[in-house]
Parts: structure tokens; sequence; C-alpha cells
């Protein structure tokens, strides 16, 4: 693929994120935050090698925003964190490096015809066997859009109807895709604040590119109970998949399992478990965060067959007065049919402190431990992230800040290992914008410390 073309595919990326920003312009921004800052930092391994390290110096602009809003007609949250990285010795190419996830739902016919539009825009390893530097990364887009049709019957059923058209593009990866998505759900509504329901899904994948590719047909049949509590809230789906490609048919369970309890005031608990049949680009749209808050580059996408994927993952919050903690936890093993040397293990936790030192002066500390496992293909890392930052605000949004992570990656069978020390000192703009609860009153909301930091390597 040629520069041009790598060149258009990002700018379609971006324009399916103006189209979110644009599909809100006529909203009020209720609850949201956003930042800016610039800035230079220095690597000392700006190449992820095991010996004869290169230092770089690294100048970057920084932005991120965080928007969530309710009205008579529209719903919306939007979360971007982006980071442009010029390397001033020229090691690499300019990279933007960070992740956008959008989702609004307008409402055309009040109860019964919704309109959807979803985008998320990130990096993903090409390689997963080489060190994740900036040439072994590329800009994946993953854009939905379509209709949901509720019908009421009688004073308790309903019959949700949902359509999809989405599209995957990726930067270097021949895993271009039209996706057309169609759903149907029929149930009861036990009480004001819990469903149950019977759900058929059916997804029809056509790829551009059917000479490395093959299209495929992904059907789901299951039941599905959600019910919100004072404190707990609990979505569970239990049934079965089977994907059709070229021929051949591989079937296996579906179960998903989303609990969110609220502890106590300043305490929140997140629980997600499940098993299911999916592909690289479902489960790019679909990545969770951790708690130290910021998506990293994705899995490779090895292949844009399905697979089997197995997983767990457990997250805590603490908020209280001036102090921020969270941990979180995950599992997974993913599973591909007739090809064992993609079977991949990932398993690792993190956290992340955040301390209002004085009314000016803020500090974060965080870190993560994360293993990967290639059983057949004699493969495994330790990736390990040690990191700190200070932040000192001025005036009514003037920050400046510094920050310094340490990297390391222990490798077996045919990886290779590194370690980086990488720093930056930043000067930014960041106001304390006003919040409103859904009534229009407005409501004080404890100030985040964002960005963590960017590295031209990083863990995946």
């Amino acid at each position: 693929m040629g520069p041009s073309t790598a060149t258009a595919r990002v700018r379609r990326a971006f324009l399916a994120v103006a189209s979110i920003l644009a599909f809100i312009s006529a909203a009020r921004a209720e609850n949201w935050t956003y930042g800016v800052d610039v800035g230079v930092g220095y690597t000392d391994n700006v190449a992820l090698v095991p010996t004869d390290k290169t230092g770089q110096t690294i100048a970057t602009t920084d932005v991120d925003f965080a928007l969530q809003q309710q009205s008579l007609r529209l719903d919306t949250a939007l979360k971007g964190d982006f980071s442009y990285l010029d390397f001033l010795q020229h090691a690499y190419s300019g990279e933007l490096l960070g992740r956008f996830d959008g989702l609004a739902h307008l409402l055309i016919v009040p109860e019964r015809l919704t309109w959807t539009l979803q985008d998320d825009f990130g990096q993903a390893q090409l390689n997963p066997f080489l060190a994740p530097t900036p040439a072994n990364r590329e800009n994946v887009d993953y854009l939905l859009m379509g209709p949901d049709l509720t019908l009421h019957m009688g004073s308790t059923g309903f019959l949700d109807l949902s359509a999809r058209y989405a599209r995957a593009l990726y930067q270097t990866s021949p895993f271009d895709s039209n996706r057309v998505l169609a759903s149907l759900a029929w149930g009861l509504q036990l009480s004001a604040r819990s469903s149950v329901s019977l759900d058929g899904n059916t997804e029809h994948v056509m790829f551009d590119n059917t000479v490395v590719n093959t299209d495929f047909e992904r059907n789901s049949v299951f039941a599905h109970y959600e019910a919100q509590g004072a404190r707990t809230d609990l979505l569970a789906s239990l049934g079965a998949s089977e994907v059709t490609a070229g021929g051949a048919t591989t079937s296996g369970p579906l179960a998903r399992l989303s609990l969110t309890r609220k502890l106590s005031a300043a305490a929140n608990l997140t629980l997600l478990a499940g098993r299911e049949l999916t592909d690289a680009s479902t489960s790019f749209s679909a990545l969770q965060n951790g708690a130290i808050g910021a998506i990293s580059s994705a899995p490779a996408p090895v292949t844009s067959a399905s697979y089997t994927s197995t997983y767990a993952s457990v997250g805590w919050q603490y908020e209280r007065n001036r102090t921020t903690l969270g941990a979180s936890a995950r599992w997974e093993q993913d599973f591909y049919e007739g090809q064992p040397l993609l079977d991949v293990g990932r398993s690792g936790a993190e956290f992340k402190l955040d301390r209002q030192v004085t009314r000016a002066l803020s500090a974060q500390l965080l870190g993560s431990l994360y293993y990967t496992d290639y059983a057949h293909a004699n493969f495994t890392t330790q990736d390990e992230l040690v990191g700190m930052a200070l932040t000192l605000r001025q005036g009514r949004g003037l920050e400046y800040r510094l920050r310094y992570s340490h990297i390391s990656r222990i490798a077996t069978g045919i990886g290779t290992g590194f370690t980086e020390n990488i720093a930056f000192l930043t000067i930014g703009y960041r106001p304390q914008l006003p919040t409103y609860d859904n009534a229009g009153n407005p409501i004080d909301v404890p100030e985040t410390i964002a960005h963590p930091i960017p590295s031209p390597g990083g863990i995946p």
C-alpha cells in the first residue's frame, strides 16, 4: 500500500470522527472536559532493541476530550485521547497515537424509532512477534450506523428490531470490509427496571480483498436478561453462535456477563466475562480500557477469520476527597480453528493512583503487568510499565506537567526483550468546566489527570 492510500484511509477515519461530532453539534454539551498541551520529551531506546540503544528527542502535541450529553432527542458519549509525536532526529516519521470512541443515539419517533451512529478509531500492531514501535503499528477505524425500531405488544411485551451497516478500515492490513448486521429481540418487561428476551443476530461480512480473505456469515441465538437496581446493574446472555465461511461451519457457545456494583459512595466494582465467536474488527470496536484509563494499541489482526474468545475482567474504582484509586485485571484466551500457531493467551493487571497534593499540585502513580503467550509459536512476553506524573495548575486552566515512565519486556522463544525510559515536559490548557445533571443543575465533577505517557513503543 502506498503512502497516498494510507493517508486517504486515515483521512476517511477522521471524517468518521467528524461525523460523530457533527451529529451532536445542535445539542448543548452538558458534561464534558477537554485539554490540550505541547511539549518535548526524550526516550533512551527509540527502536525498542535489547542492545545498542539509540536515544531520541520527541516533540509532542496532546489533545483529549470526553463528553456525555442527554436531551429529549439525542444521547451521546464521546471520548478521545491523542498525541502527535514528532521524532526530531527522524528515527520515524511523525505519528498520531491515540483512541477515539463515539456513540450517538438520535430519537426520530419517540419510543419507537432511533438512529444509532458509532465510531471507533485507534491503532493495532502489525506483527505480534515484533516490538511495538511506530513501524509496527497501523491505524484502524470501525464505523457502524443504522436504525432501531421498538414495537410494544400489550402492557409488558416488546419487539426490538435493529439493522446496521458497518465499515472496517485498516491502514496496512488487507482486512477492509463491509458488514450488514440485523437483530431481533422478543421480550417481556418484568418490571420498570428489568426485562428478559429471546434474541437473534445475523452478520454478513464482505471483504474488499477476497484473495487473502473469505467472506463469512455469523448467526447467534441467545436468551438475554438485564436489570438495574439501586446499587447493581446486571446484563447476562446465554446461547450459541455459528460461523459459515467458504462452505465450512464452526459453532460454539455464546455467554456474556456484565455486572456493575456500587460498593459505597466512593467505590464501584465492574465485572465482565464471556465466551463467544468473534473477529479482529469486532474485537477492536469492543476494546475496554483498564485502571490506567487509556487503550493502548490493539493486538495484531493476524487474520480476518473468526475465532473463539474466552475472557474475564474485573475493575475497581475508588474516589474520595482528593484521592482517586483504580485497579483492574483481565484474562483472555483466543482459539483459532485450524490455525494453532495463532492461539494466544493474555493476562495482566494495572493500577492508577491520583492525589491532589495541594490546590495547585497533583501527583499520579501508575503501573501495569501483562503476559502474552503464543504457546504453539514459541513466543511469550512479560511487559511491565511503571510511571509517574506531576501537574502544576495556575490560573483558570494553565497546566505544567512532568511525566516519566519505565517500560520493559522480558521475552522467551522467538521474542526479543527491551527496556525504555521516557519522559515528557509539557505546558497546556485544561479549563475546569461546569457540568450539569439531567435537570440542568450544575454539579461538581472531580478533576482527572489525563494522558498516560505517549511512547514510541509502549506496551500492547
